[in-house]
């Protein structure tokens, strides 16, 4: 199949064709391409061995096509522009398949280093990220186990940490690692936090002369260790530590308790099902339709999960995020239509997608920031919104019956506009300011160079010295109360489409949304997530802990007939709604809901209503 040889600027040419590479820089494209290597494989050979030697080379399939074989059976084709190999050349494991030609093929080979370098900017990690999560995917297929890796908190996959003071000697370190086989220890810091020192550290500036190996361990320890939340999916920590290129992680509870150490191998090696392959599908999405398409599956996926009994939080989480990929994908088309942006731009997300809470009945909730003006400025970034909110439409999220979207001029400002709206609303809000800040303010920046969100939680975190304010929040707080009357039965919709049902979003989720916003805002927190807000109004004292531990137990038991309601409607090829009728629960489900709603209710109580009635 010839030629074999191919010019530097076809090299070139050919990534700039074929993602991850075409999101590079061209400095990073040629960068890429000066290392290239290519090679032939006749059709039937062997490239990579299933169990066998790990791979040296990042292989990308210049010509031909190659399979993927577990064993004898084939589970994948891989085409031209395709890529494989890098697994475990990242990770130094065996390759879990082997890859045979299927026809003639070409194949650029890239080493470690250039392949490391080049794909370490966020559309590289993302491109990692998937196709890692892709290999366990498969890898587990085999297994036929159920528990979906990417559900797995980092708690269950951590081990016991190795602790050494930060005055011992890092000779003294170094023979305790080798004792107890532990790759790294961990160095409590006098500043608070931990230090990890890992064998790949001892190789590098130790025994390399750079550092002495009689000098104290806190001259390596530092506070740019990784350190991650137990309760974080093991998906969203392994993307943290592509970002941050290292192999372990430091894993704490919420009060900052150790517990323990994760590192790559654990996170890859769980043998277990990802239902999440559609984010392989999503990220190698070539225009809206094939996005679209990819986002079709998201509630099998979410179906899938319930199936296997992940929990509602952990759901609702994946969506979010896999949304946060979606609107990542749309904006470097949106990019690559208009061309290069006239200021530095972020793409934030509002409300439930903000808190990680995304159900399969979602709308739209976004902002624009970009930080310059002027008449050109403008123009490019209401057409911008404009594309990026019909896109999202077309893969499936509604607008927002309320204009919260970014095509909207309210939610497309300029740095200083966005200072000022959050200083309003801080300041001197009016009811309706209200209303609208309880959107705004949950929110998180999903794409784009303008580091914003930073600002806008600096801002949040001076919330208790606006007692206006959190009156106001007080007051919303209190206008939505449970559904159950002086009989302690529901309370349903008596018009409209939907006589006789519960909206659980409206009466159920909302009103612990709303109380977990304002007492995390009264604790100055700036966490995102309901569960997040009521610990951390829990530990500044601003909340009763058994009043925290009340209401996660019913948003959770909210979330989760929500969710099911949901899915059912899916299985059954019906538009998901928040839409419940409380005939159709069972009598354990109905059971549970009205304790959450009677947890809610004493909540709301506890507030001191009298600040909501001083409010003019």
């Amino acid at each position: 199949m010839p030629p074999v040889h191919e010019t530097l600027a076809e090299i070139t040419d050919f990534l700039e064709r074929h993602p991850p590479f075409s999101a590079l820089t061209a400095e990073a494209r040629a960068a890429l391409a000066q290392r290239a290597a290519i090679e032939y494989f006749p059709s039937g050979a062997e490239i990579l061995v299933q169990e066998g030697p790990p791979s040296e080379h990042l292989y990308v399939v210049r010509r031909g096509a190659v399979e993927l074989l577990d064993q004898t059976d084939v589970v994948d084709v891989l085409e031209e522009g395709e890529s494989f190999g890098h697994p475990s050349l990242l990770t130094g494991l065996p390759p879990n398949f082997t890859v045979r030609a299927r026809e003639d093929s070409l194949c650029y080979l890239f080493p470690a280093d250039a392949t490391v370098a080049a794909l370490s900017d966020p559309a590289g990690v993302r491109f990692l990220a998937a196709t890692l999560e892709e290999r366990l995917e498969r890898t587990a297929a085999r297994a036929g186990r159920v528990t979906p890796w990417s559900t797995r908190h980092v708690r269950e996959l951590a081990r016991p940490p190795l602790i050494c003071d930060p005055e011992s000697s890092i000779r003294d370190a170094a023979v305790r690692m080798n004792e107890e086989g532990a790759s790294s220890v961990v160095v409590p810091l006098a500043h608070g936090g931990y230090g990890l020192i890992t064998d790949h550290d001892l190789r590098a500036r130790v025994v390399t002369g750079e550092v002495s190996a009689d000098a104290p361990l806190s001259t390596l320890a530092s506070a740019e260790t990784l350190t991650t939340s137990a309760d974080r999916l093991a998906f969203d920590v392994i993307v943290d530590m592509l970002e941050a290129r290292v192999e372990q992680a430091v894993v704490v509870e919420r009060d900052g308790t150790l517990v323990g150490v994760v590192d790559h191998a654990a996170l890859l090696d769980l043998g277990s099902p990802s239902p999440l392959v559609v984010r392989r599908e999503i990220e190698r999405a070539r225009d809206v339709t094939a996005l679209a398409r990819a986002v079709r599956e998201l509630p099998r996926v979410a179906v899938r999960l319930l199936d296997a009994s992940v929990e509602p939080l952990d759901v609702l989480s994946v969506l979010a995020t896999t949304t946060d990929a979606v609107t990542r994908h749309l904006t470097e088309f949106a990019l690559a239509e208009l061309g290069d942006p006239p200021a530095r731009w972020a793409w934030l997300s509002l409300g439930s997608e903000a808190r990680r809470e995304q159900t399969l009945a979602t709308d739209q909730d976004n902002a624009l920031a970009y930080d310059s003006e002027g008449q050109g400025v403008e123009v490019y970034f209401a057409t911008f919104a404009e594309r990026m909110n019909g896109w999202l439409a077309d893969c499936g999220y509604a607008e927002c019956r309320a204009g919260v979207m970014a095509r909207n001029a309210g939610w497309r400002l300029p740095h200083a506009g966005w200072m000022e709206l959050f200083d309003t609303w801080l300041s001197a809000p009016t009811r309706r300011d209200v209303h609208m800040a309880m959107i705004g303010l949950d929110v998180r920046q999903v794409a784009g160079p303008l580091r914003i969100e930073a600002e806008l939680d600096a801002l949040l975190a001076s919330a208790p010295r606006h007692p206006y304010f959190l009156e106001r929040l007080t007051q919303a707080a209190l206008e939505i109360r449970p559904p159950l009357g002086f009989l302690r039965e529901f309370v349903v919709e008596r018009s409209g489409e939907h006589v006789g049902k519960l909206d659980l979003k409206a009466v159920g989720a909302s009103p612990v949304v709303n109380l977990a916003r304002r007492h995390a805002l009264a604790a100055g927190s700036t966490a995102k997530a309901t569960v997040d807000r009521l610990h951390a109004a829990a530990a500044r004292g601003v909340l009763a802990e058994d009043t925290a531990v009340e209401l996660e137990e019913a948003f959770v038991t909210i979330c989760r007939v929500r969710l099911e309601h949901q899915a059912a409607q899916v299985e059954r090829g019906v538009q998901p709604d928040n839409h419940v009728d409380p005939r159709e629960l069972a009598p354990l489900a109905r059971r549970q809901l009205k304790e959450a709603f009677r947890a809610v209710d004493r909540a709301q109580r506890s507030l001191d209503a009298r600040v909501a009635t001083r409010i003019p």
